[in-house]
């Protein structure tokens, strides 16, 4: 079958100008747009702020993130190429007082940048659309939103950009995250959101992560800024699906989800688990691979993994020991979630319990 040149063509300059992957679907061009614009806006506001959102502005996480900033935009900022570190050596295996040189002035690099311009026209595609149906539906804060769409432009295989050294994923993980109060300010600056709707975004049990538009994993294991950002493939998707009605937009989210970490196909020891997560959920892991049974102790690590810190009393679940399953514990938490945004009550732990015991039942 021959297909036609005009098609031909189109779908080469697809591949040519964006990060395509044949295994994934071609990636709309609106969402496209919107995914390069916010990450324009991100990088700018990053450039711009470094020095409110890293923890010492003495470090070295600063010079490199602003190293990313002026790459990404040498072109405005007067650059004839983009610049180089002075070393082609990773940063890891530098000595720990390695200073980078030449360093960068914070304050000379935010004036240049003051004079850059932004396209302040909104971009109209299917994920803007479901972000601002999504806060309808779910009764979700300004601030909520403002994250979903950074994590959303952080977290799309499809790009815009051709330089990947110079990508907003570069330049957030470059900085090191101290604990969760800088966590807080660093994300409060970077989204132009109060601080206290960031800590209550954050406060277990945080609906984004029980919902499972957060990547559990990535959360609860943060160690650098691009990992508070991070959003499950499912959720991904879904943003970038058209829906026919609310219904079927809520359906979505229900919708079971495949772990492959759950599923034994002989070829990775079940060891490998605790390499890559805590002890106590890697062994939450390793008994549904073994088809045993989920202990009150094991509902309780879950609970608190999927909720992003949750801790419930381990008397609260002695009833449920054994009856219940691991997809089952996580499928109810993010339906308690669901009900609760719908109904714009507040998660809780009495929400969260409930739904577990009527899954066990």
């Amino acid at each position: 079958m021959n297909l036609d040149e005009p098609l031909v063509t189109a779908f080469e300059t697809i591949r040519e100008h964006v990060n395509f992957s044949n295994f994934s679907p071609v990636p709309h061009p609106d969402n496209l747009k919107f995914q390069a614009a916010e990450e324009r806006q991100t990088m700018h506001r990053l450039g711009t702020h470094l020095a409110e959102i890293v923890s010492n502005p003495d470090g070295e996480d600063l010079q490199y993130c602003a190293h990313t900033v002026r790459r990404y935009f040498w072109k405005e900022l007067g650059l004839s190429q983009p610049p180089e570190l002075a070393t082609k050596v990773p940063r890891f295996l530098l000595s720990l007082d390695h200073k980078m040189e030449p360093r960068t002035d914070l304050h000379e690099l935010a004036s240049q940048l003051a004079a850059v311009k932004l396209n302040e026209t909104p971009v109209l595609c299917i994920v803007a659309s479901k972000l601002g149906l999504l806060q309808k539906l779910l009764n979700l804060s300004d601030a909520a939103i403002k994250y979903l769409t950074l994590a959303y432009a952080n977290c799309s295989i499809h790009s815009l950009t051709k330089d990947e050294s110079s990508s907003l994923k570069v330049a957030l993980s470059r900085i090191g995250l101290a604990e969760d109060a800088h966590r807080n300010r660093a994300v409060s600056v970077l989204l132009d959101a109060p601080l206290a709707d960031v800590e209550v975004l954050f406060a277990a049990p945080s609906t984004l992560v029980a919902l499972r538009f957060v990547d559990a994993a990535v959360f609860n294991q943060r160690r650098t800024l691009r990992d508070v950002f991070v959003l499950t493939d499912e959720f991904v998707t879904l943003l970038e699906t058209s829906y026919r009605s609310h219904e079927a937009l809520l359906a979505g989210i229900l919708e079971p989800e495949q772990d492959f970490d759950l599923l034994d196909d002989g070829t990775i020891p079940t060891g490998y688990l605790y390499e890559i997560m805590p002890k106590q959920i890697a062994e939450c892991y390793e008994r549904t691979v073994l088809n045993q049974a989920m202990q009150s102790q094991h509902v309780h690590h879950i609970i608190k993994w999927f909720t992003g810190g949750l801790s419930v009393p381990l008397e609260a679940l002695y009833a449920i020991d054994s009856r219940i399953s691991f997809e089952s514990i996580r499928d109810a938490i993010k339906r308690a979630a669901l009900d609760c945004c719908t109904a714009n009550r507040p998660l809780d732990a009495h929400a969260i319990l409930k739904a577990i015991y009527a899954a066990s039942a």
